[in-house]
């Protein structure tokens, strides 16, 4: 059975901050943290004319390219392979070569290997799969996706890239693993092995790469998943996958493949604690109710699992309590629309550093409340700016990499009288996070050490952020 913490707590805050390399994959692009990532790592290097071409299919060729490039594998390269459409002279034999040796991949029955054939999305996940040596069930028992059928000969490493968090369905929640798979989604895959292999993780946290959104005056930031919509009410924000499939034209009623998170925040001027603010809401008799700490806060769900409701209540270090209201559908999408709903609880945070709306990655569109459509600039925002604790300079730049992975030493060495506080061995799911503090700019910085990030910088001395 799922457990809500265990999913909750593998959150992470920080997002891949990179500096866009190809001109057709802007920071903005879903496959942005994928594309980014390997081409760091030399997997890739893009096209004579600078692009990357992410929405064009891949073929055999290109995609052992990427894939050799990607494992560190020996292999004896005095053996040859014989296959009449594969020359010495082309510039894939190499990369062809060392698959057919490790055994990812073989040629036809006729002696042809068929480079330049697309590749499809079952082929896909097999190879990189065996490539990287990751290992699925020898028997499927049950549907990894509705078009999966477990006698399926892809089924076993369908069911390991799910479990994995390595492979995500299309929007009608079906793998289609016949189709043609794009440079992207196979880049995706590649990254999504190496970067949970490099973290030492369980699955890939889906929310990685996710943009970031701040409140400004609730003082709350969060992720959420690309390709959802988000509307202003008020104070209020929602959070909504469209399921444009069966035509749904608000967020108001919830169709099979869609998903809706409604985010309000109570001042709670009484000051009562979340167990007792939960005694004054009614629930029917079988909701099911959880209470426990999250990310340092108390914590707590109740779900009506028929209806597909799961409200949350989060108490952040101001007393105030985050009323998150979400429902999800109940088409063939719906368990990959509640991991994201999950995610998108889990990545929550208090920061009085909040400063703007300024988005650090578009949503689709912003609509205010009475129907109109807003900018698609200011809907979002950055974590960071000002300069409490010490004026200037010095700590507008230190603030400006907060949520940066690999910069966060680099960042902290600057200052000349860090000591550290506390260490929090558990963390936030992806390792331990460190406390530190400069009495001569009187801030403490929450370091995360597995990603070299800076997830926060409060003023004064203390943990509680």
């Amino acid at each position: 059975m799922f457990t809500l913490i265990s999913l909750l707590c593998c959150v992470m805050l920080t997002n891949l901050a990179f500096a866009a390399s190809f001109p057709d994959v802007d920071d903005f692009h879903v496959h942005n943290g994928a594309v980014e990532y390997l081409k760091s790592k030399g997997v890739i290097s893009g096209y004579p004319d600078g692009t990357f071409q992410p929405d064009k299919t891949i073929n055999r060729a290109e995609a052992l390219k990427m894939v050799m490039l990607s494992v560190a594998t020996e292999t004896d390269s005095t053996q040859v392979i014989d296959f009449s459409d594969v020359l010495v002279d082309d510039w894939f034999y190499e990369y062809v070569r060392k698959a057919v040796e490790i055994g990812i991949v073989e040629g036809y029955d006729d002696g042809t290997f068929k480079p330049a054939n697309n590749i499809n999305v079952a082929e896909s996940i097999k190879i990189i799969l065996v490539a990287f040596g990751e290992e699925p069930a020898d028997e499927v028992t049950k549907q990894p996706y509705a078009d999966v059928e477990v006698t399926d000969w892809y089924a076993a490493f369908a069911e390991y890239g799910r479990t994995k968090q390595f492979v995500w369905p299309l929007d009608d929640g079906k793998l289609h693993a016949d189709r043609d798979i794009t440079r992207g989604e196979f880049a995706e895959i590649i990254y999504r092995v190496m970067y949970t292999t490099e973290k030492d993780l369980d699955a890939f946290p889906i929310s990685t790469d996710w943009p970031t959104y701040a409140h400004p005056e609730d003082k709350y930031v969060m992720k959420y998943p690309f390709g959802w919509e988000m509307i202003i009410a008020g104070d209020q924000r929602i959070f909504w996958k469209q399921d444009e499939a069966n035509d749904q034209v608000s967020w108001a009623r919830t169709y099979p493949d869609s998903a809706t998170v409604v985010i309000a925040r109570d001042d709670n001027e009484k000051g009562v604690s979340l167990a007792d603010y939960l005694k004054g809401i009614e629930y029917p008799a079988d909701a099911i109710a959880q209470e426990m700490t999250l990310n340092g806060y108390p914590f707590a769900s109740v779900s009506m699992l028929n209806e597909g409701i799961t409200d949350y209540y989060v108490q952040l270090t101001d007393n105030s309590i985050l009323v998150i209201y979400s429902q999800v559908g109940s088409g063939d999408n719906k368990t990959y629309l509640t991991d994201q709903v999950r995610y998108l609880v889990g990545s929550i945070r208090y920061s009085e550093d909040v400063t703007d709306t300024t988005t650090d990655s578009p949503v689709d569109s912003v609509t205010e409340s009475d129907g109109t459509e807003g900018t698609d600039t200011d809907d979002g925002a950055e974590v960071g700016g000002g300069d409490a604790g010490g004026s200037g300079d010095f700590m507008t730049d230190v603030r400006s990499n907060i949520l940066t992975e690999g910069v966060g030493q680099a960042t902290m060495d600057k200052f000349t009288d860090l000591s550290l506080i506390e260490t929090d061995t558990i963390g936030i799911g992806t390792g331990p996070v460190d406390y530190f503090y400069s009495a001569e700019y009187d801030v403490t910085i929450k370091y995360e050490r597995n990603s070299d990030t800076i997830l926060a910088i409060n003023d004064s001395q203390g943990t509680a952020f």
